[in-house]
């Protein structure tokens, strides 16, 4: 009796959308374990590599002879860098991803550049200089979310002023 009227209620295109899935459900279940399981490892790997980052910049800093005591973020950048081909190379996993993306990307040094910011990467290892704990430490999906809006809406007014010219 509940079958019928969810029957009812789900009209003729639905009907044939829970027969189809009636029907493959084994293979349908796979696959979305499949891409929850990669989305899961492309989001930790992400943080992975957030933390991997912050870790070698800390080791960097610390071992510098040109930062004294009063290390600061700018000289930090200026100096020791961000080691980018390292991370990319250091972890295993080929895709990262944003957590609450639903497409992740390919593990390049631009696309980290994309997610990840200098400037909080140079941040984060003065506070892991200063005794932090860098387990507790991931990437603002909040910042990566309003850095990618900027972006756009700078693609954006390019391409209106090449429209207007």
């Amino acid at each position: 009796m509940v079958r019928s009227f969810i029957e009812v209620m789900l009209g003729e295109v639905g009907r044939q959308l829970l027969f189809t899935y009636e029907a493959n459900a084994y293979w349908i279940n796979w696959i979305v374990v499949i891409y929850g399981f990669i989305m899961f490892a492309s989001w930790m790997n992400l943080v992975r590599i957030y933390r991997y980052l912050i870790v070698e910049m800390a080791k960097g800093a610390h071992t510098s002879d040109e930062i004294n005591r009063k290390k600061s973020n700018k000289k930090i950048r200026k100096i020791i860098g961000v080691p980018w081909e390292i991370a990319v190379e250091s972890s295993p996993f080929p895709l990262i991803a944003r957590i609450g993306d639903l497409v992740p990307k390919r593990k390049t040094i631009e696309n980290l550049q994309k997610y990840l910011d200098e400037k909080d990467l140079a941040d984060k290892t003065l506070k892991a200089l200063q005794g932090e704990k860098i387990q507790r430490m991931a990437p603002s999906t909040r910042r990566m979310m309003q850095r990618e809006l900027d972006e756009r809406k700078k693609e954006l007014a390019a391409k209106d002023k090449a429209k207007e010219k």
